[in-house]
């Protein structure tokens, strides 16, 4: 995989980092050229500034701009590029005088509610209330897009447009949506249409099991308790937002087809993220940095990690950036939150590049000054003096330039793929389960990605043939697209290994409960499902947790839900908890499903006596071989041959290992340190300190 597409970036640097900078109206501008200055020494190559429609156009075609003609020209003063956001939806009011002169172009709540003015520390000067089905979007949109890009497409410091903030649905942050679609009449009529050119009235009926005899008495569902009709409704509000995303990028495109354009998501994957994606591009993400290597469980970094490969895999080219490393505490305001350790942010960094990342961008330099994120996600003091992080930060990137001969890395695709299924986690979140969906999900990566096994995360559209072991975790809802690629895969690629887990097929594609689960599979499989029942604290007190496996037995730790299995025709019953089995496996060992979460009984970790015996039945090796704990490596192939193997010390202590590559290696060189390290018995000897990292070049 890789994730340098020649058309953009900076030329001869291979690895751009950059830094938010200017939200207006802060920071005040006498304060930007010696900014600037103190940006460039640093190391950094890019700023970014956030610009409210509101703010840009506060008259009908009348556009201020001369801040930003300002910000361009320092920052080509000081041999930095822009990131320019255009934020016509999500974050951020579009100028009032649009809403006034078109008052229907509000979101209407599913309770039929119609947003009133509001602001978040995000957005102080208003939050985005208007919907993007109304057609005043476009056309004052279009407006405003051909506008700026024109304007500044040409300066010699332009470097990306960034034209979607944190795309969500037009609702998403209105306080009344409860988290529901919006509801306006524009939106209506879309759904209408869509309705009506995808069914006619009886397809309808059958497919949301409804006896209507006039499309007139078609209305959208307003609760997700009517989860067939809820998915249908979620279905048309993603294709519909890709499509909007679709004409932002194609307005952008006529007038500039040069210059990179992005959009992003949020830090854990989102149902519409499978259908956003693809259109621009590149992806990404923002990410909070504080209370993470400082908290009880360092390796929920591994969250992280699980969001960087996931941006990788669906990135248009594999192409991504990691959007937004908060600088600080997330949130501030005029009580505070434990502060980043300077570390923290840092190895948020050095995984992004590790990761195959394009590039980095912290948020933000100086603090919002204007809003209650202020004291907080800053890398620079109030005073605008340096702090602990953005010394750490300085000190990251002197080093990533003493390595760019090596950049850009490699991503080669992994053996082991876990399944991220859009469709699964929307029926989880109806029932108010989508941080269980997405914590069973990362529980499995994470134990892969510390045990230093690469991995891919792949979605039922993409391919899955070069894959020897797949994991499908909370698979639950089983659609037309998931069926078909499970079988595919499974009749193109007879060494491959499916593991399913917790929900596997309970659903049919409608969302309806199978009558048969998992669904589709039963007979091929050899697996009936007999039961449901849990684990609860006082089953663990009493010692009713242990499950027996093979010839050995895992007590659970935290309570958790399990589907009581019954194997048929020749499949072979692997588990049993309480009495009850648990886990089957196919009768040509193909195919093995626990009907428990592989994480949510041991406290949302993937049990590694569970997750990694079948990498090894598998016979998938890691690249590296730890002797000694607390390190997670990461290797990946280097632009100047060989490879290049990042080991993240998480740990609160200094770890000196014993690395031991699986392929024969003539050298080991410390990046870092510029030093060789004598190889002894195929392998090296390493000290990293707590919550530091060393890069090694194998060759």
């Amino acid at each position: 995989m890789s994730n340098n597409d020649g058309r953009f970036g900076i030329p001869g640097v291979p690895f751009p980092v950059g830094v938010e900078y200017y939200r207006a109206p802060v920071p005040k501008p006498e304060l930007w050229d010696e900014d600037f200055a103190r940006i460039r020494a640093g190391g950094m190559r890019v700023i970014r500034t956030f610009n409210y429609w509101n703010h840009l156009e506060p008259r009908p075609g009348l556009y201020e701009t001369d801040d930003i003609d300002l910000l361009f020209d320092l920052a080509h003063k000081h041999d930095l590029r822009v990131w320019l956001d255009l934020p016509l939806a999500t974050h951020g009011a579009c100028p009032e005088w649009l809403t006034r002169e078109h008052p229907d172009m509000r979101v209407v709540s599913y309770r039929g509610h119609v947003s009133l003015t509001g602001a978040s520390p995000a957005y102080p000067q208003g939050s985005q209330i208007h919907c993007y089905d109304h057609p005043a979007w476009r056309e004052y949109g279009e407006n405003l897009l051909r506008y700026m890009i024109g304007r500044y497409k040409d300066h010699p410091a332009l470097l990306v447009w960034g034209l979607w903030d944190g795309i969500a649905l037009s609702a998403a942050w209105s306080k009344t949506s409860d988290g529901l679609p919006c509801y306006c009449p524009s939106t209506l009529a879309r759904y209408d249409a869509w309705l009506r050119e995808r069914f006619t009235l009886d397809e309808l009926n059958a497919r949301v099991h409804r006896r209507y005899r006039r499309w007139e008495d078609v209305q959208p569902p307003r609760s997700n308790q009517n989860v067939v009709e809820m998915l249908l409704y979620k279905q048309f509000h993603y294709e519909n937002l890709a499509g909007h995303l679709q004409w932002v990028m194609d307005v952008a495109n006529d007038v500039d087809p040069v210059h990179e354009k992005r959009s992003h998501g949020a830090w854990y994957p989102r149902p519409q993220d499978t259908v956003c994606a693809p259109v621009a591009d590149s992806w990404g993400m923002s990410m909070s940095s504080n209370n993470l290597l400082t908290s009880e469980d360092p390796y929920k970094l591994s969250e992280r990690a699980f969001g960087y490969d996931w941006s990788r895999s669906i990135g248009k080219n594999n192409r991504w950036w990691n959007e937004e490393i908060y600088s600080g505490m997330s949130r501030g305001g005029v009580t505070w939150r434990k502060q980043s350790a300077p570390e923290e942010p840092t190895m948020l960094l050095w995984m992004c590049l590790a990761s195959g990342g394009a590039g980095a961008m912290y948020w933000q330099y100086r603090p919002e000054y204007f809003s209650f994120e202020s004291p907080g996600y800053n890398l620079i003091a109030l005073d605008g003096e340096p702090t602990a992080r953005w010394r750490a930060t300085s000190e990251a990137l002197c080093q990533m330039a003493g390595m760019e001969e090596h950049l850009p890395l490699r991503c080669d695709t992994a053996d082991v793929a876990v399944v991220y299924h859009g469709e699964s986690q929307e029926l989880f979140s109806y029932n108010d389960e989508d941080d269980r969906y997405l914590d069973d999900v990362r529980g499995v990566h994470r134990t892969l990605w510390a045990n230093g096994i690469p991995v891919d995360i792949v979605s039922p559209g993409m391919d899955w043939s070069p894959y020897r072991l797949i994991y499908l975790t909370n698979a639950a809802m089983m659609t037309d697209e998931l069926r078909r690629r499970i079988e595919q895969t499974l009749s193109d690629n007879p060494d491959v290994q499916l593991v399913a887990d917790g929900s596997f097929g309970l659903y049919s594609a409608d969302g309806q409960s199978s009558y048969g689960p998992p669904e589709g599979f039963s007979e091929r499989f050899g697996v009936r499902v007999a039961d449901f029942n849990a684990i609860t604290e006082g089953d663990i007190d009493a010692g009713r947790n242990v499950l027996q496996a093979g010839d050995g037995t895992i007590p659970i730790s935290t309570p958790c839900g399990y589907a009581v299995l019954e194997p048929k025709n020749g499949a072979t019953a692997i588990a049993s908890l309480d009495g009850e089995t648990v886990a089957v496996r196919s009768p040509d060992g193909r195919f093995t499903w626990w009907g428990l979460s592989l994480s949510a009984g041991f406290g949302n970790a993937g049990h590694p006596d569970l997750v990694l015996p079948p990498v090894r039945t598998a016979g998938i090796e890691a690249p590296l071989a730890i002797d000694g704990s607390g390190v997670v490596p990461v290797v990946r192939g280097s632009a100047n041959g060989g490879d290049v193997a990042f080991l993240f010390n998480l740990e609160r202590s200094d770890a000196n290992v014993t690395v031991r590559p699986h392929r024969p290696v003539g050298s080991a060189r410390n990046l870092l340190a510029k030093a060789d390290l004598p190889l002894r018995d195929g392998g090296f000897e390493i000290s990293i300190p707590a919550w530091k990292h060393a890069v090694v070049h194998l060759a």
